[in-house]
């Protein structure tokens, strides 16, 4: 019986930890702009929760960039368009701040 009770105990907790997750939190407004943006639920709130707002969170994935890698340049006052060109120029995070603070731009890629 205590195996049981230990298993059922188990599952409920797991079940519970792979939840889906849900828009709670958001106000409607707020849900009707992630979802324009093709967002579920559980990218808006990694998103979200990562300080990006809807617009902000769609222009880095239209530059191609995902929520870490994101989160990396924005954390260093980046905007995606300009590291999308710094990395363009083969530059990661770290070189990119080095040479921003000594005054030098990446090429400005054309879309």
């Amino acid at each position: 019986m205590k195996k049981l009770c230990l298993a059922i105990v188990i599952f409920a907790l797991s079940a519970c930890a792979s939840a889906p997750a849900t828009w709670k939190g958001m106000s409607e407004r707020d849900i009707a702009a992630w979802k324009e943006i093709g967002f579920n639920a559980e990218k808006a709130q990694a998103w979200k929760g990562s300080g990006f707002n809807p617009e902000q969170s769609q222009n880095w994935s239209k530059q191609g960039f995902d929520l870490t890698n994101a989160s990396s340049w924005k954390s260093q006052s980046f905007d995606a368009e300009e590291a999308k060109n710094w990395k363009a120029g083969g530059f990661d995070v770290e070189s990119a701040v080095d040479s921003r603070d000594k005054g030098l731009t990446p090429v400005k890629i054309e879309n």
